[in-house]
């Protein structure tokens, strides 16, 4: 019923614009869609929120207009094509991301609330990017054909390239979590330091970590995980701890316990389940990814230029301040 309304709202508006001063629901007019103040300031917030995450300045307001835009740009081009995302691929999609960080369904929905993003926004979020790829797969459908050998052989020798088609090296963790609450008095977090140390010294000098996990970890899910969390290149591991603390786990081999690392709100032991160093592939076992990237490349320049041609053939009017 609610999007009735808005629709309703909008034919009232552009058959009577004397009155448009009265309604104040429409951020932006694009074509004969509308872009909403409520869509509008859900999106401001995100990117206030992942560029703070990211150590980046306050977003200006245009360019998150401009994004809302170009996505709702290629909506309108994907509808017309036929071109879609089920709610059931957006489901597998939220299941396994759930399933690869071994977060519960509860545990994932705080994720989701520390971030300030709601389930539905981020599905939306998947929605546009899957849309997006799907329109440029089909913009480059007829070059797939035309990359040639030389031309992979060409980007592949390019030393500038050379990232493209490197493993990262890669390290295996399992973790004891001891919480630190945020209201401790200066000796209750002095103890749990203490205690900290302790396990510590007990798992690096040879004792069961997985007997030590299972009896002092505080992680929800070591039951279910064993403490296990999976393997990181140090990109990912960038995300969520200081570059000082990523490189001590980067300096460990098989078997060895870092020393406690506080992030956020408590501390970790992580042991190295695993490692893997940085491997070049081969022209053979590169050539499919330099292919793809290559149609990629292109694809990304043919749709850059549909989405420029598209915004100057179509009627775009704010309805609020850009600034």
């Amino acid at each position: 019923m609610k999007k009735l309304i808005i629709l309703f709202l909008f034919i009232f508006l552009t058959l009577t614009p004397g009155y448009a001063e009265i309604v104040n629901g429409i951020a932006c007019k694009v074509g004969d869609s509308i872009i909403t103040i409520n869509e509008f300031e859900t999106a401001y917030e995100s990117e206030k929120v992942r560029a703070g995450f990211f150590g980046e300045g306050v977003p200006d307001k245009s360019s998150v207009m401009d994004l809302l835009i170009d996505n709702l740009l290629v909506k309108m081009e994907t509808e017309k094509k036929g071109i879609v995302v089920t709610e059931e691929e957006l489901n597998e999609i939220i299941d396994n991301i759930r399933k690869q960080n071994k977060l519960s369904i509860e545990e994932f929905q705080r994720e989701l609330k520390r971030e300030n993003i709601t389930l539905n926004e981020l599905k939306e979020n998947y929605k546009n990017d899957i849309l997006k790829m799907r329109l440029i797969s089909q913009m480059v459908s007829q070059r797939i054909n035309n990359i040639s050998n030389e031309e992979i052989k060409r980007f592949y020798e390019d030393p500038a390239n050379k990232k493209l088609f490197t493993i990262p090296a890669i390290v295996g963790i399992s973790q004891i979590y001891i919480p630190v609450p945020s209201d401790l008095s200066y000796k209750e977090a002095k103890d749990i330091k203490t205690h900290t140390m302790e396990i510590y010294e007990q798992a690096s000098g040879g004792a069961d970590f997985q007997e030590l996990l299972m009896m002092y970890s505080r992680a929800p899910n070591k039951e279910e995980s064993g403490g296990t969390l999976g393997s990181f290149t140090r990109e990912q591991l960038l995300s969520t701890m200081k570059p000082q603390d990523v490189d001590l786990i980067f300096s460990l081999q098989k078997g060895d316990v870092a020393t406690p690392i506080m992030i956020r709100d408590g501390y970790y032991i992580f042991k190295i389940d695993d490692r893997k160093e940085e491997k070049l592939l081969s022209f053979e076992e590169a050539y499919e990814n330099i292919k793809s990237y290559l149609l990629k490349e292109e694809g990304e320049e043919i749709f850059e230029e549909w989405l420029f041609k598209r915004r100057q053939i179509i009627t775009v009017h704010y309805m609020i301040p850009m600034e």
